[in-house]
């Protein structure tokens, strides 16, 4: 066998690998970060008031378990994670700390369920309007999202109608 053949092949074949491992690196580095929201919408205000709250689905493809601990908008000072919960019979919501979002998991903030309050607001929100949030994890890392505003009754229709479907 020719020493220099040998030597240009595994030259060759060694520059493939070492472009596919790059390739797969950056691959799953970017994948470390990847969280993603879908199906997400805020309600629209009631008039009078100045409270709403967000829903969503929050999916998390990286390889590693995410904690949602906060959220953020230049339309409220204060955004806070909460959930309703049946105790004695009754409704009734709580503050949470976090949401934690296992590995190649997915979360749903729904009504009746785990969603982010919004308080405070600076205006009211009417439906198709669109607002800018961002999601804070425990690791430092900022997902900025943009929600659609839903009125209440467009939302239940939409749900209803899904139903029969």
């Amino acid at each position: 066998m020719n020493i220099r053949f040998f030597t240009k092949t595994c030259q060759k074949w060694m520059s493939v690998a070492f472009a596919s491992v790059l390739i797969l690196s950056s691959h799953i580095a970017h994948a470390e970060q990847k969280v993603t929201v879908e199906n997400g919408y805020i309600r629209a205000t009631i008039p009078g008031t100045d409270v709403s709250s967000a829903y969503m689905v929050i999916s998390n493809h990286s390889m590693k378990n995410k904690k949602l601990i906060g959220a953020s908008s230049d339309i409220s000072s204060r955004i806070e994670i909460h959930e309703h919960q049946m105790s004695d019979g009754m409704m009734k919501m709580r503050q949470l700390d976090a949401i934690e979002i296992n590995m190649h998991d997915t979360v749903t903030l729904q009504p009746s369920g785990l969603h982010l309050m919004i308080f405070e607001l600076t205006e009211p929100l009417n439906a198709g309007d669109n607002v800018a949030l961002n999601l804070h994890f425990e690791d430092g890392e900022r997902l900025a999202i943009t929600l659609p505003v839903e009125s209440i009754k467009r939302k239940s229709e939409k749900a209803h109608q899904h139903n029969h479907h």
